[in-house]
């Protein structure tokens, strides 16, 4: 027979027990402390004296309101904000249904499959240090990977079976996702740039843009919230209308389509211009918007998936709304075709890909008949396809992995925030 080891008698539970008994029947030791406040005139009341007796509410009993509640706002034709004629209305969850071919007729503009010139002559010397590159690699992970917030994530729907509810999984919001991967790309461009062009830019954050604008006889206005806006104390250098000859280009026919199909109409609005930066600060000229496109933030009328065309659209029509409110404050509220084209760089993304345009903005005259006034002068936008962060990021097999990194996002990155 083997001897086991000792066991000791007195269970641990029941120790725990006991131990709070006899703690709890201790004498509070006398500090001195009421004998010092007696000594300087301080009155020492017994705490039971001042508790009132505990009332039993009757639940039945209505509860008498003190004062008047503020009367509920009637949405009828006695509201302040009330316009006889309507306002097609387009705001951040907005998306248009036939995407860019839309926005090119909503906007007047030409559409180029490639960036400028310019841009690309730069694109093509640009060469990003390795150490900056490893660097920005460690930089995604942590900001998707490694960051301690746990949310509820978004939901997660089958096409095949739209009421099938999938469990809910915890991890970073894609608002904090975006944000985070956009403050890295900035700081590694700062970084590779140096404070010479640095210097140069102010970043602000959830600025709001409102511009009003009519077409054909319809209001339209365009009230959209920028996530990061750069500016820059010089304005970019716009492009040479005669080099690139937009009205040379005819706009895309999407007839039966109505170019303000799916933006919503009210009849509430306020109709007015409003660019977020005093015109007499150094840093007021606008240089690129940086925009979040998280499938939780926009959403089609008809509830179906919202498209890259689509979301590539929504890039384009924020674009046109920092330029042409940076334009209505130079140049006035009447101002038609612009005296100086105003240049806007566009990066957007959910975090995982990227889009980068360019938009110039050179008439505010948005009828564009063929052979008319406005297409003599059209706006340009230039796009780049989607680029994809990486295949993969997350753990796999407990260990955090990035896989097949792109570092053409981190090129063009620095590319924009180089641009004078």
């Amino acid at each position: 027979m083997r001897f086991s080891a000792v066991l000791l008698r007195q269970h641990i539970g029941f120790h725990f027990k006991k131990h709070w008994i006899v703690q709890g029947k201790r004498v509070p030791a006398e500090t001195g402390a009421q004998a010092e406040l007696a000594a300087r005139g301080i009155p020492v009341v017994d705490p039971n004296e001042l508790i009132s007796e505990r009332r039993v509410v009757d639940p039945s009993q209505r509860v008498q309101v003190v004062g008047q509640l503020p009367p509920e706002v009637q949405l009828d034709e006695n509201h302040p904000l009330y316009k006889r004629e309507q306002c097609y209305l387009y705001r951040d969850r907005n998306v248009l249904l036939e995407g860019v071919r839309q926005a090119q007729v909503l906007l007047n503009t030409v559409v180029y499959d490639e960036l400028p010139l310019r841009v690309e002559e730069r694109l093509d010397k640009m060469k990003i240090p390795t150490p900056l590159d490893r660097s920005m690699q460690q930089s995604v992970l942590a900001a998707l990977v490694f960051d301690t917030e746990q949310v509820k994530t978004a939901l997660v729907k089958d096409p095949e079976r739209p009421a099938f509810k999938f469990p809910r999984v915890y991890g970073i919001s894609n608002e904090k996702r975006n944000r985070l991967i956009l403050s890295k790309l900035v700081t590694h461009c700062e970084r590779f740039l140096g404070p010479e062009v640095s210097s140069n830019r102010k970043i602000i954050a959830n600025t709001q843009f409102i511009v009003p604008v009519t077409k054909d006889l319809d209001r339209i206005q365009f009230s959209l919230k920028v996530d990061s806006f750069i500016t820059s104390t010089a304005p970019i250098k716009p492009l040479d209308n005669s080099v690139y000859r937009p009205q040379d280009q005819s706009l895309p026919d999407i007839h039966p389509v109505k170019e303000t199909v799916t933006i919503p109409t009210t009849h509430f609005y306020e109709w007015q211009n409003e660019y977020p930066i005093s015109r007499q600060y150094r840093f007021s000229h606008p240089h690129t918007v940086l925009l979040h496109c998280s499938p939780d933030s926009v959403a089609n009328m008809f509830e179906t998936p919202v498209t890259d065309d689509q979301k590539e659209a929504r890039a384009m029509i924020k674009a046109f709304t920092v330029a042409a409110a940076r334009a209505r404050q130079l140049y006035g509220e009447d101002v038609q075709a612009l005296p100086a084209p105003i240049n806007v760089q566009v990066v957007q993304t959910d975090s995982h890909w990227f889009h980068f345009g360019i938009f110039q903005l050179n008439t505010l005259n948005l009828k564009g008949e063929e052979g008319g006034p406005s297409s003599q002068s059209r706006n340009l936008w230039f796009r780049k396809p989607r680029m994809d962060l990486y295949s993969e990021c997350g753990y796999r097999v407990g260990k955090p992995a990035l896989v097949d990194y792109n570092r053409e996002v981190l090129r063009h990155m620095a590319v924009f925030y180089g641009s004078s």
